[in-house]
């Protein structure tokens, strides 16, 4: 994906998961009365953005998990770690972690595209401010009162 300039999006800039923080998981896992499905927590690269968390916990994130076949699988945030609940190891070893991966990724490039396009529209209505009191000056200056 790339910027409204061409430019690539840099993707040390883009959300992502480091991995499992396996120290929270269920302490009882792997035993006969550990639980088939379970929240998973993962760890942020970064703090995610207000704009990034908006769109996470958008219907459409809801939406694409239920179309994959992860309908009951929640994608929640707390602090620096995403919870990924009603789930296990097995499904996202099987596929749902490189779903999880995408949607971070693609929610993070919005964001990010998002924020660029607001700065330039910000620049431009500076530039439009500064050419409006220009002329102003301008004006003012061809007054004379002789």
């Amino acid at each position: 994906m790339t910027t409204t300039q061409s430019q690539p999006v840099q993707s040390a800039s883009l959300l992502s998961l480091s991995g499992v923080l396996a120290s929270a998981l269920p302490h009882d896992l792997g035993t006969a009365k550990g639980p088939a499905l379970y929240t998973v927590p993962a760890v942020f690269s970064r703090r995610p953005e207000p704009r990034e968390l908006d769109l996470l916990h958008g219907i459409d994130v809801s939406r694409r998990l239920d179309e994959s076949g992860y309908g009951d699988v929640e994608l929640l945030v707390s602090d620096r770690r995403l919870l990924i609940t009603n789930t296990n190891l097995e499904e996202l070893k099987a596929g749902l972690a490189r779903l999880v991966g995408t949607i971070l990724r693609e929610i993070s490039e919005q964001a990010l595209l998002e924020r660029i396009s607001r700065a330039e529209e910000l620049d431009a209505l500076s530039l439009i401010e500064e050419h409006r009191l220009e002329a102003l000056r301008s004006s003012a200056a061809e007054i004379h009162f002789d």
